[in-house]
């Protein structure tokens, strides 16, 4: 079992975690399919005696096409579980995903924001006195997920009830009561235990366990029976019937089922993990717009996706600068996770290793109960069907043992979907990373080239981030979800010191390595400076300023010097004459 993501690496791989349970339910399903098709045989077979047998005949068909609907189901949730995948957005995010290029945050965002600012997580606290009495007996349970700390709960109530009920319905069938009321309360805890325990039970909610039930417990226990022997002459007179085996068998079932999945429920608590994030924070100050920032970490986090697989984007802020303003404030975030990864040991369970294992050997003994319930409940409702005559009186007829092999493939289905719901873990590693920004920008205008001698230069308006403040919290979690399409919880978190540094001393100096200067940098920019350049030396202007870094062709020569003007002498001393001097300044004689 994998996702399904076409990766090239193992990383991703997943077994199937229904792999035993799949075992079980076939098992039952064989069981009841084969005890459906015996039945069936026996009605048919019922079906061709006196007519006073064809209609138990039909209620012994009844009773196979039950099983065989039992069978059925069993076996269809077995086929549907054989295969079981992870496609691509599994497991479920953490928060509301971002769609590309856009922006903006959700509630669920702001809460793991500040999970990883605070480095914490808070936990509900108990509520009533049974709460209490696990979270004492249990106190690593306040830890656990949400998910093991309500089965946990429910399943509290429920044996509480449960063996309280049984307790008062052994003190007022057993001990308390005669032959007149036993028949009678035994009815009367049948349909409490049916109606008011069973059926949260079955529907996984927490039994109401009240004041109020505690006392009518207690009061049903202690004064039923002499009440119902005080009217037992104004009652119809039930003969041997009575409800005391299914009773009996009901509340015990229940009871050792609830305490099997509580002791399932509290397999899966762990010891408390690491809660712990980094947080760097650095002041910046770039000759750029801040959101170049923004656009170099997405560039690095593409780097490092796991598998090639996006990150998921839970917020995005771009920080917005005004044109027509000098100067303003701005906040800009970024706020993703990468794929989650299955947990190291994530390998497919035998028999042998699920025994082996803490977690999952209290879910195997759920499994085989609900298996020898199974294997009762056929057994009971074969007998049943058996010499079945619906002639016999009521009061004498074998109707409740029908009733009690209906009672334990219930109960046989709430162990069964109760370790589904637990067998269905699976345990991810992920990165959490947010980065924060704000500070102030300014705008200016700045030139390049000299502005006297040459005819190629720039100006560009500038946009200066000043004093930024630089904030990046980093962590890696553990998450956890029940079922593929569960909601994913984290349990644990731990610090990455070193990649949250690295990650800023990279920022930093992606912001340092900004330049100001706007210079021509195309092939066809030089060409067409080295014509500029040409054109400049045969109109006779001065070069191209050399800071340009442009090319010079070897053609390209200096204009010829002019020519020098001769020396003059006086012709009476033979002194040196200035040029344009009319007189000898030695002799003073004229010069010609």
């Amino acid at each position: 079992m994998s996702y399904d993501y076409s990766s090239e690496g193992q990383g991703l791989e997943l077994p199937n975690p229904y792999r035993l349970q799949n075992r079980v339910l076939l098992l039952c399903a064989a069981v009841l399919g084969g005890a459906g098709l015996v039945a069936i045989w026996w009605a048919r077979s019922s079906l061709q005696l006196a007519d006073g047998s064809r209609t138990g005949a039909m209620v012994n068909a009844g009773v196979g096409l039950a099983l065989l609907a039992a069978a059925l189901w069993a076996g269809a949730t077995a086929l549907r579980r054989l295969r079981f995948f992870f496609g691509r957005g599994r497991p479920s995010s953490l928060a509301p995903e971002l769609p590309p290029q856009s922006e903006g945050s959700t509630p669920a965002a702001n809460y793991f924001k500040e999970l990883l600012r605070q480095g914490a997580l808070t936990y509900p606290e108990p509520q009533g006195a049974v709460e209490g009495l696990l979270y004492h007996w249990a106190p690593r349970l306040i830890t656990a997920p949400d998910v093991v700390q309500s089965e946990a709960r429910h399943h509290t109530f429920n044996s509480a009830a449960l063996a309280l009920t049984l307790l008062s319905f052994v003190m007022a069938w057993g001990v308390l009561g005669n032959e007149a009321s036993r028949p009678w309360v035994s009815i009367g805890y049948f349909v409490f235990g049916l109606f008011f325990l069973l059926r949260p039970v079955l529907q996984d909610a927490k039994a109401r366990l009240s004041l109020l039930a505690l006392l009518a417990l207690v009061a049903g226990a202690v004064l039923a029976p002499v009440a119902l022997a005080l009217v037992a002459d104004k009652l119809p007179a039930l003969g041997s019937f009575s409800l005391a085996a299914q009773t009996g068998v009901l509340l015990s079932a229940a009871l050792l089922a609830s305490l099997l999945s509580l002791a399932a429920a509290l397999t899966q608590v762990e010891p408390p993990g690491s809660m712990q994030s980094s947080a760097v924070q650095r002041r910046l100050s770039m000759p750029a717009p801040p959101a170049l920032l923004l656009d170099e970490l997405d560039r690095m986090l593409q780097a490092q996706w796991t598998e090639r697989i996006p990150n998921r984007r839970y917020a995005r802020q771009v920080p917005v600068i005004d044109p027509a303003r000098h100067t303003g404030p701005f906040t800009g975030e970024l706020f993703e996770e990468t794929q989650p990864l299955p947990r190291l040991g994530a390998t497919a369970l035998d028999f042998g290793s699920a025994m082996a294992s803490r977690r999952h050997r209290m879910l195997v003994a759920l499994d085989l109960y609900a298996a020898l319930l199974v294997l009762l409940a056929a057994a009971i409702a074969l007998r049943f069907v058996y010499g079945f005559d619906l002639s016999t009186a009521w009061a004498e007829n074998r109707w409740g043992t029908a009733g009690m092999a209906g009672l334990l493939l219930l109960v046989a289905g709430f162990c069964l979907r109760n370790a589904a719901g637990l067998w269905g873990r699976f345990d991810f590693s992920s990165d959490l990373l947010w980065l924060s920004m704000e500070g102030t920008y300014q705008t200016s205008r700045i030139g390049t080239g000299n502005q006297f001698t040459s005819k190629l230069n720039t100006q560009s308006e500038l946009q200066r981030t000043e004093a930024m403040t630089l904030r990046l919290w980093r962590a890696r979690i553990d998450s956890v979800v029940f079922n593929k399409d569960g909601i994913r919880q984290v349990t644990a978190m731990f610090s990455t010191e070193r990649e949250a540094q690295a990650m800023a001393d990279d920022l930093e100096q992606f912001a340092r390595s900004q330049s100001v200067l706007v210079a021509p940098t195309s092939a066809e920019d030089a060409a067409r400076a080295q014509q500029l350049h040409t054109a400049e030396q045969l109109m006779g202007g001065a070069a191209v300023d050399a800071t340009l870094n442009l090319p010079l062709t070897p053609s390209a020569t200096p204009p010829s010097p002019a020519p020098a003007i001769p020396a003059r002498h006086c012709h009476q001393c033979g002194a040196s004459l200035a040029p344009g001097a009319r007189f000898c300044s030695a002799c003073g004689t004229p010069v010609a």
